[in-house]
């Protein structure tokens, strides 16, 4: 199958899905997070984890990842558009959702986090 959140008509693949298809990227740099997929899995974690430099990557990377499989399967299944605006909303709300859920020092780390995007 291609990919449907580009134009690429590129074969969906998880590197592809998450790292390297330009919707995902606009993503992941919105929110300051730089993959190189030149490297191996755990070498772009790890990467990334030093330039982001922040307690709660693991949560924003997981809510990030999950965001994107939901609105690629909003478009698939709902007949949704492309939209950075959704998915971009739908982050916000997810990641709301996790800091409430949070022990009380990630809690308030995310929601700064989080008020710095608003």
């Amino acid at each position: 199958y291609n990919c449907v959140l580009c134009v690429k008509h590129v074969e969906e693949t998880i590197s592809h899905l998450f790292f390297t298809c330009p919707f995902s990227e606009a993503c992941w740099l919105y929110l300051g997070i730089h993959w190189d997929p030149s490297l191996q899995l755990q070498d772009m974690i790890v990467q990334a984890l030093q330039h982001f430099g922040s307690t709660i990557f693991r949560e924003i990377v997981t809510v990030v990842a999950w965001s994107i499989w939901c609105h690629r399967n909003s478009i698939i299944f709902d007949g949704q558009h492309v939209s950075f605006a959704q998915w971009r909303r739908s982050f916000v709300e997810d990641l709301s959702l996790v800091s409430l859920r949070a022990k009380p020092f990630v809690s308030s780390s995310l929601n700064l986090w989080l008020s710095s995007l608003i």
